[in-house]
């Protein structure tokens, strides 16, 4: 980091990496206590909770006052010249691209957006990487916010309507698979009482929109 001025690009990606091995670390941690909640711990043989003599009860309290006063994002340092360094980030990760380089153009693009989150070429620069290494959903996800940033660029508003058509059909597509994985394992179950899927039917019901489940022994 120069002095007075703000850190490197390299130093941005580490002090973000760290930043979210430690969201990693609190998730991790959030979601133990909640086990150890749900499986009573903390009560009493009458099933009442305990508090402790030292009022340690109140530390949850506290850790999850803490834990709201955190950011949820990675917030970082500023930059003298921040934005003149995320112009330069962005033009190496351009030459990246056409290298066919896009890791590497990925990587230079979230160096610019840390400078600059507002950074629109950066964004879709980042975008066509994305896509490049089929990545639909990130892709999709850089279109959506440059568009916001300027609704006027015509590049934006062709990719998000581009994109959002790819990752629809990825999502059917990936619904499908996950069905049909679902229901090999139904039959493969039922089998072994001569059932199969095929026996079930779902109806709906058009007043309530529920749906009850029928059975038919012949199929």
């Amino acid at each position: 980091m120069v002095e007075g001025m703000g850190p490197s690009g390299e130093e941005l990606l580490k002090l973000r990496e760290e930043f979210d091995e430690e969201q990693r670390e609190r998730q991790a941690e959030r979601h133990r206590r909640d086990m150890e909640r749900r499986r009573g711990q903390g009560k009493d043989k009458d099933g009442q909770d305990k508090k402790d003599e030292d009022d340690g009860g109140n530390n949850t309290n506290d850790d999850e006052e803490e834990e709201q006063q955190r950011p949820a994002e990675f917030i970082p340092p500023r930059h003298t010249y921040g934005s003149k360094i995320a112009v330069y980030y962005a033009n190496r990760a351009a030459t990246s691209l056409h290298l066919g380089r896009h890791e590497e153009a990925i990587e230079d693009c979230d160096i610019a957006l840390l400078y600059n989150p507002t950074y629109v070429k950066a964004l879709l620069r980042r975008c066509t990487a994305y896509e490049h290494t089929e990545d639909t959903e990130g892709a999709l996800r850089d279109a959506k916010r440059a568009y916001e940033l300027d609704p006027t660029n015509a590049v934006a508003r062709k990719n998000v309507a581009r994109l959002q058509k790819i990752e629809e059909e990825r999502l059917e597509k990936l619904k499908e698979e996950t069905m049909g994985k679902l229901k090999d394992l139904g039959n493969s179950i039922l089998g072994n009482f001569g059932l199969s899927l095929d026996n079930f039917a779902a109806v709906q019901d058009p007043n309530t929109g529920g749906y009850s489940i029928s059975f038919n022994q012949n199929k």
